[in-house]
C-alpha cells in the first residue's frame, strides 16, 4: 500500500538513500556538471533547510509497504514558493508520484497565499522540464554557468 504523508525536518534522514538516488541520477546524465553533482553532500544540502521554520517548509514522502520510494520538500520565503527538490525511485516512475507529490505541495504553496511558485530544474533534464510543464511551469530565466 503506498501512502503519502509529512515530516518533520527533524525527521529527513529518512530521505537520505533516495536523494543520494537523486544526486546520482543528475551527476550520470549531466553532460557538463557531472563533478559539480559529484561533490553535492546531503548533510551539507539539507543544512540549506534549517533556516526555515517548519511554517514555511513542507517535506512529504511516498512509503510502500517499509520503502520509502519518493519525496518532495519545499519552502516559502515571503511571498514566493518554490519545490526545492523531488525524487521518485526509478521502480516507481509512471505512476503518478511525482505529480501526486508536487499538487499537494502547490496546494499548500496556495493555501499560503503565495504570489509566486517556481522550481529550478536542469537545463539537461529534459524528463523533469517536461513533468513541470504538464503542471503549468514554463522557463522564465536561464541561468548559464562557466565549468
Amino acid at each position: 500500500m503506498v501512502e503519502i504523508f509529512d515530516i518533520s525536518y527533524a525527521e529527513v534522514e529518512i530521505i537520505r538513500d533516495l536523494w543520494e538516488k537523486n544526486r546520482q541520477y543528475h551527476e550520470k546524465n549531466s553532460e557538463y556538471f557531472k563533478e559539480s553533482y559529484h561533490l553535492i553532500r546531503f548533510d551539507e544540502r539539507i543544512q540549506a533547510f534549517s533556516g526555515f521554520n517548519e511554517e514555511n517548509m513542507k517535506i512529504s514522502v511516498v512509503k510502500n509497504k517499509d520503502e520509502y520510494i519518493g519525496y518532495c520538500i519545499s519552502v516559502i520565503d515571503g511571498r514566493k514558493g518554490e519545490l526545492e527538490t523531488l525524487h521518485v525511485d526509478e521502480t516507481h516512475r509512471e505512476k503518478g508520484l511525482g505529480r501526486e507529490l508536487v499538487d499537494k505541495h502547490l496546494q499548500w504553496m496556495d493555501q499560503k497565499k503565495c504570489q509566486a511558485i517556481g522550481v529550478t530544474v536542469s537545463q539537461e533534464n529534459e524528463t523533469a522540464i517536461g513533468f513541470y510543464k504538464k503542471l503549468g511551469f514554463y522557463p522564465n530565466t536561464l541561468y548559464m554557468q562557466k565549468k
